[in-house]
């Protein structure tokens, strides 16, 4: 699984106030519409066969505040449901059972089940295909702006308003405090910040905003330790990290972009300690790593600075750039979303001309670049570009706001083929599912 930030940042308040925030029920402001969902058989059929569905595609409504859960075999839409607000932005859970909503400008967080996940009968694992819902979980802290999420955590880094004086706060939840609509842990702050954290047990790496400063942006990083449901600071790296913006981690690494570099925080049981990789060269003007992106099973990372990518080796402490266009290309491409896929081998860009471009992360050189959406990418309204979704194995989809289109892409073929026509046009949307299907179907 990769090790994301994105999704790319201090008066104490007691944690039983806090949990007055969470919503017992996102009833009051989430209305349910109804569809008609397919019929699931439960015949407990525990014969090794092929996977029992593809996922389900969590897709929000750029015009309006609908998010919409769509069976991706069958090309149907499941339920669509009604928010307080325009999707910010969805993610997936570590398992990708469950979608999480963010709707910034209104402070909310909302939670879809998938329907898809997992039972342990001990001896074998059975595939469940139910029907989607949206649970009870929500939150409605000032301003979700960061996800990142590991193998067991999810942090949401909500940035406060500098306008109301409402300091930032980071929760960090399981799976279980979705489905259990239980409060998870929280590092409350005394000033707003566009921050960054990143979970790591029981500890969370955060970042820390002088007050003072004209900035939002914060240039220290903390240590802080879980104790009953609060995180307390443990300490300040000594290696400052000015303008940090975006964070990922692997196995034992932690980094933070910075105007001058990467901070690299590395994990050595419960030992942490921080050295920096400086910009190269190839770093002119105002460029600065904005984002980072990393896989659990690899030393190197991603940065991205004004559009061009590096890769961050952790080991060697060097940054290396990716020529990833082709000179010969024009107007040249510019990349609108990218992420791991197939178990860390490729990362992909999707680039703002429809085409797919594939790196291998072995030797960090251009596979292939391939057309996937048809239309004329000079047609795309304000405020729309193509998104993409990528699933734990070799499928990714990716949408398109001109057409209102979803495309299949077989990253091992280099192929696209149409799967859906929407009636509205997509905003964000992310792969829901089973990651690695037992072929047992319940």
């Amino acid at each position: 699984m990769k090790l994301q930030t994105p999704i790319k940042t201090f008066s104490q308040i007691s944690l039983i106030a806090f949990c007055g925030f969470l919503t017992a029920c996102g009833g009051s402001d989430t209305t349910i519409v109804e569809k008609d969902s397919i019929p699931i058989e439960d015949d407990h059929d525990h014969e090794e066969a092929t996977p029992a569905t593809k996922g389900r595609l969590l897709i929000a409504d750029k015009d309006a505040a609908k998010v919409s859960v769509w069976e991706i075999a069958e090309k149907q839409i499941l339920e669509e449901y009604t928010l307080t607000d325009v999707a910010s932005a969805v993610y997936a859970s570590p398992t990708y059972r469950y979608g999480i909503i963010t709707q910034r400008l209104v402070d909310k967080v909302n939670v879809i089940d998938s329907g898809l996940f997992q039972e342990d009968h001990g001896d074998h694992m059975d595939d469940e295909v139910q029907a989607p819902g949206i649970l009870n979980f929500s939150t409605n802290e000032s301003r979700p702006t960061h996800f990142v999420k590991n193998a067991e955590h999810i942090a949401i880094f909500y940035d406060g308003n500098a306008a109301t004086t409402t300091p930032a706060k980071v929760g960090v939840f399981t799976e279980n405090n979705l489905l259990n609509n239980t409060s998870g842990n929280w590092l409350n702050y005394t000033t707003h910040m566009h921050g960054a954290a990143q979970a790591r047990g029981e500890f969370l790496l955060s970042t820390i905003r002088n007050p003072a400063s004209s900035s939002t942006l914060p240039d220290n990083v903390g240590l802080y330790k879980n104790n009953a449901g609060t995180y307390a600071e443990q300490s300040v790296f000594s290696d400052a990290c000015p303008g940090l913006h975006g964070s990922a981690q692997n196995t034992n690494k932690i980094l933070f972009g910075c105007t001058d570099g990467v901070l690299v925080i590395t994990q050595n049981g419960e030992v942490f300690t921080s050295s920096k990789i400086l910009n190269t060269a190839d770093f002119t003007g105002t460029m600065r790593i904005g984002t980072v992106e990393m896989y659990e099973d690899s030393s190197d990372a991603i940065g991205i600075a004004s559009g061009k990518f590096f890769v961050i080796d952790t080991l060697a402490n060097t940054m290396t750039p990716i020529n990833w266009v082709d000179n010969n290309i024009s107007p040249a491409p510019s990349a609108t979303a990218y992420d791991f896929a197939d178990e860390g081998e490729l990362f992909v860009i999707l680039d703002n001309q429809g085409y797919i471009t594939t790196i291998d992360t072995n030797n960090w050189q251009v596979i292939d670049r391939f057309k996937v959406v048809t239309s004329d990418f000079t047609n795309l309204a304000t405020g729309t570009r193509y998104e993409l979704a990528l699933t734990p194995g070799h499928n990714a989809y990716v949408s398109d706001p001109i057409t209102n289109k979803i495309f299949e892409v077989d990253l091992d073929e280099n192929t696209a083929t149409e799967i859906l026509q929407l009636s509205f046009t997509p905003l964000k949307m992310t792969w829901l599912g089973i990651a690695e299907p037992s072929g047992h179907s319940h």
